[in-house]
């Protein structure tokens, strides 16, 4: 049964190495054959799929021996076209120096991220991880001992498949494990949410976003490392980041702009109709706040990710590709897709009444 997952789950690169670089190199440049650049794209992310199968599976064999598959939630998702073309074309990723950033060394274009219930949980299975012995080798970003300075925290695994061997179809190819508490999820969920409504990048290009949205942000990100156990701040630092906030959420509307972002997805719906699912594909136009779900057997995986692929062409479309038996998941791990903001509005009031 898991060798015909593995195997459902495989899409050959179609096009040379050399080929994929050049498709990079057409959307930085923004000049030469943008079809064929998209194509190549399009069909070097499905690649992504089956080494993505496998690496989440890795991770889930390692949760389930720790005993955490009742709290974790583990999910995978390949990487959107428009946000690949972004930062393929973005002048800088941090902010200080220039982006030399190639499609071939874009490490998350898979990504497999799982949601724990506390930092405990979390560096239990890092350790495991650490520990694991494969044929993927694998390196690792703690943004929890160091932040970025957006505020996000969590620890990114970037896994290269196979590369620990002479040869494999798959040698290479680059695979993000995220691991989050819970916290850390709500927190990096809503900057997404924020995207939407206010057409920011906090997530994408933080450079060029709202700097008010970004404090804001920033102190909800200290706050909630202080509920984890990550993070001390003293009275005096906790009163006027408070001083703060209720300014930047009087000057910006947050909350009220938050508490009306409706639900675009009827999420019980989507778990019924998908329990024999193989994919469903999520499209959500951020202009309506209208959500549409699409969903394949198993055998249809070519068919859902050519209307993936047709579906992202639209400028106003938020998409995603989900695997079905990721979808019992879909809540806590894409609450930016179901417009759910309730959870961190919740902590907002708490710390705002402090």
């Amino acid at each position: 049964m898991v060798n015909e997952q593995y195997q459902k789950s495989k899409q050959q690169l179609a096009y040379s190495r050399k080929q994929v670089e050049k498709a990079g190199r057409i959307f930085r440049k923004q000049e030469g054959d943008f079809e064929f650049a998209t194509e190549v794209i399009q069909n070097y992310r499905a690649a992504h799929l089956y080494p993505l199968t496998i690496i989440k599976n890795l991770v889930w064999k390692h949760v389930k021996k720790l005993n955490l598959l009742d709290s974790a939630t583990i999910v995978r998702r390949l990487k959107r076209l428009p946000t690949i073309i972004d930062k393929l074309q973005r002048e800088s990723l941090d902010g200080k120096s220039e982006n030399a950033i190639n499609l071939k060394r874009m490490h998350d274009i898979g990504g497999c991220r799982v949601i724990l219930d506390n930092l405990d949980s979390l560096y239990k299975l890092n350790t495991s991880l650490d520990s694991s012995r494969t044929v993927h080798s694998v390196k690792s970003y703690d943004y929890i001992e160091h932040p970025k300075v957006t505020g996000y925290r969590g620890i990114h695994r970037v896994y290269k498949s196979y590369n620990n061997l002479e040869s494999h179809d798959y040698r290479g190819f680059q695979i993000e494990v995220q691991l989050r508490t819970r916290l850390q999820h709500l927190w990096a969920t809503t900057v997404e949410i924020v995207d939407i409504i206010e057409k920011e990048t906090l997530k994408t290009n933080p450079q060029a976003a709202d700097t008010d949205w970004q404090r804001l942000f920033f102190i909800m990100g200290e706050f909630l490392a202080v509920k984890d156990g990550s993070n001390q701040l003293s009275p005096e630092q906790s009163q006027s980041f408070i001083d703060e906030l209720a300014a930047l959420n009087k000057k910006l509307a947050a909350f009220h702009k938050l508490d009306a972002f409706n639900r675009a997805f009827q999420v019980d719906e989507i778990k019924n109709k998908s329990k024999d699912t193989g994919f469903a594909l999520l499209v959500h136009n951020t202009e309506t706040q209208m959500g549409r779900v699409f969903l394949y057997a198993a055998s249809k995986k070519q068919e859902a990710l050519t209307h993936y692929a047709e579906q992202e062409r639209q400028t106003h479309n938020n998409v995603l590709l989900v695997a079905g038996n990721d979808l019992k998941s879909i809540e806590k791990a894409y609450p930016n897709y179901l417009n759910d903001t309730s959870e961190f509005l919740s902590e907002f009031s708490r710390i705002l009444l402090g």
